[in-house]
This record gives C-alpha cells, sequence and structure tokens, in this order.
C-alpha cells in the first residue's frame, strides 16, 4: 500500500462533506429564490445577497474563498457574466474528494452503531435495514433504478426537514446529522441451492391424449 501523499486532516473532511450544503440551502432559503423558487444568481461579493453572505450563513466558520474554490472543483456552481449559479441540487466530486466524502459516510455508519450499542432504546439512531439472501443478480438493474427514484425523493423530503429545524430559533447545543440510503450486494455462501435457483422444469410425461374407440 502507498504511503499517503499528505497526513490526514480531520477538519478537511469535514470541509468536503459540509460545502455541499451551500447548493443545498441555494435551492430551499426564501432568501435566495426568485418568484418561481428558483436559485436566483448572485455576485460573488456585494452590500447585499451574495456567493459570500450565503456561504457566511451556512458556513460561518469557513473561509469563503476557499468555498469558493471547492464548488468549482466539484462543478457545483456555473458562471455568468459577474454573476454565480448553482449547475444542480447536487455538486460530483473530484476523484480524491470523492474518496474522503464515502470514508465520511463509512465513518457515520459506524458512529450509528458505536451510538445504538451504547444507548437506551429512547435515545438510538434510526438504523434498520433489508436483506434478500437469494436476490436475482439479473434484477440489480431494474432495483437499483427503483432506489435512484424513490430514495432520492425521500432524501430530499429529509433534507427540507433538516433544513426546517436548521433555521429555527432552537436554543442549545448543535450537531452534524446525516441521512444515508445505500444498497450492498455481498456473495452467497453456506448453502448451495441460494446460489443459483432455476426456473421449475417442466414435467417430462405428458398427457396422452384420448384415443377414440373403433
Amino acid at each position: 500500500m502507498k504511503e499517503p501523499a499528505r497526513r490526514f486532516e480531520p477538519e478537511r473532511l469535514s470541509h468536503i462533506t459540509d460545502v455541499p450544503h451551500v447548493i443545498a440551502l441555494w435551492h430551499t432559503d426564501p432568501d435566495y429564490l426568485d418568484a418561481r423558487g428558483l436559485p436566483i444568481p448572485l455576485p460573488l461579493r456585494s452590500k447585499g445577497r451574495s456567493l459570500y453572505s450565503l456561504i457566511e450563513r451556512v458556513l460561518p466558520g469557513e473561509n469563503p474563498a476557499a468555498v469558493v474554490r471547492s464548488l468549482e472543483r466539484m462543478r457545483g456552481i456555473r458562471r455568468r457574466g459577474t454573476l454565480y449559479l448553482p449547475r444542480d441540487r447536487y455538486v460530483i466530486y473530484p476523484e480524491d474528494s470523492a474518496r474522503l466524502h464515502s470514508l465520511s459516510t463509512l465513518l457515520g455508519m459506524l458512529s450509528t452503531v458505536d451510538h445504538n450499542v451504547s444507548h437506551r432504546r429512547s435515545s438510538r439512531l434510526f438504523e434498520r435495514v433489508a436483506r434478500n439472501p437469494s436476490f436475482p443478480k439479473r434484477a440489480l438493474p431494474a432495483i437499483n433504478r427503483q432506489l435512484n427514484t424513490q430514495a432520492l425523493e425521500l432524501l430530499r423530503k429529509l433534507d427540507g426537514e433538516m433544513q426546517r429545524y436548521e433555521r429555527s430559533a432552537t436554543p442549545g447545543p448543535r450537531t452534524r446529522l446525516g441521512v444515508g440510503i445505500f444498497a450492498f450486494e455481498t456473495p452467497v455462501l453456506g448453502n448451495p441451492r441460494l446460489r443459483r435457483r432455476a426456473p421449475p422444469k417442466r414435467s417430462r410425461f405428458r398427457r396422452r391424449k384420448g384415443r377414440g374407440r373403433r
């Protein structure tokens, strides 16, 4: 295994996972939407609404210039003259950032497991799994298409709910909250009958047609 080019920096991991939240609020915060509910074009800096003011509102501890550079690398924003607009609701992570983003997802899963085994049922985080021990591989594209549609719709609704709570004036400490939906595939082990389930065979014996009497 190759040595990493630089040491691991936990704050960089937080930066990568938090930056897309700028795009999310740009699509939902009423102060940054037009009459049709679409994100308004923003100048980089301005006394009024600007990309810098949006970043400072969403991520007050981050350097706005660094966040803009990250959004450009993630293809999250585009320029229209002197103004900026989001390309879509989602960002595209470069290869190095994608690995860190996947690592943050894994750490989130592990932290949920650790939390749930050490807390009472009433304070546990949501953790449920649907499994099938003999799923046909040919049906994987179909189930993935369903996930891409239904799971994205659910995540979008939950993201909106989390933003509503974020904008509230609820007192007290705050935390990072994430909700993830993912599919996983593992080889079938043990029972050989589950490895490949053949379709039912037709009977080799056919009923003879009745012959008329002479």
